[in-house]
């Protein structure tokens, strides 16, 4: 490959590498198009798999929206080219999220590729009990490091401020449990033989806390008899 020519197997691993990121309960709420001239892949909402209960302002689409971005500007990175980025590029189209033009040849040492890259694979979300060991601090600040690079901020909680959020979490969760049309959002992309590649299976589902102390979400609103046992999660968790 010469300039910034895409050919259809790098294509499709930058496409794949940005679906990777998270998204609220992986409903994958984007859409992808490649305009050939310009070799710029825009990033647009996919209201279709939108949760109008439970994310009703699109509040979590656009964070998922941004983590694939993330992903893609790593995975353009990562094979040599500069991801010229611009968020919301056009006023007439609100749904056209974000553009990354591709680009010149730079180091592959942009944005971490080398090793972030590889991470984008392994990464998954764990529902299940975290080991007392604490972060080091080290770690700690290398995470803010990356936080701010992106021009945001990571803020380790304290004692105080790790009560209020877990007692606004399990108001939230309560909330969520009183309201039939939010259960059965959830239901619908929970599902314990769930095929497509959206939605989550109920092998990534986790156990709630026997001490009742941290409000894990329950995506099937009360799941009965199959329901995984009760397990003691963290007394002091780690929130950032």
């Amino acid at each position: 490959m010469s300039g910034t020519y895409l050919d259809s197997s790098v294509l499709e691993k930058l496409i794949a590498a940005a679906v990777a990121a998270p998204s609220m309960h992986n409903t994958q709420p984007w859409r992808f198009r490649l305009d050939t001239e310009s070799t710029t892949l825009e990033i647009h909402a996919d209201v279709g798999r939108g949760l109008p209960h439970e994310d009703p302002h699109g509040r979590a689409l656009h964070i998922a929206a941004g983590a694939a971005l993330f992903n893609l500007r790593v995975a353009v990175s990562h094979f040599g080219w500069k991801p010229v980025t611009r968020l919301l590029p056009d006023p007439r189209h609100p749904d056209l999220l974000a553009s990354v033009h591709i680009t010149g040849r730079t180091s592959t040492r942009t944005l971490h590729a080398d090793d972030l890259y590889e991470a984008i694979w392994h990464r998954h979300s764990s529902r299940f009990p975290f080991g007392v060991q604490p972060v080091p601090v080290s770690v700690r600040h290398e995470l803010a490091e990356a936080a701010r690079a992106e021009g945001a901020t990571l803020a380790v909680t304290g004692p105080r401020e790790t009560a209020r959020l877990l007692r606004i979490t399990t108001e939230a969760e309560r909330r969520n449990h009183a309201d039939p049309a939010r259960s059965a959002e959830s239901r619908r992309w929970s599902s314990r033989d769930r095929a497509e590649d959206t939605g989550i299976p109920s092998a990534a589902l986790g156990p709630q806390d026997t001490f009742e102390q941290l409000p894990m979400r329950d995506f099937s609103a009360r799941r009965s008899l199959d329901q995984l046992p009760a397990r003691p999660f963290e007394r002091t968790p780690a929130l950032a």
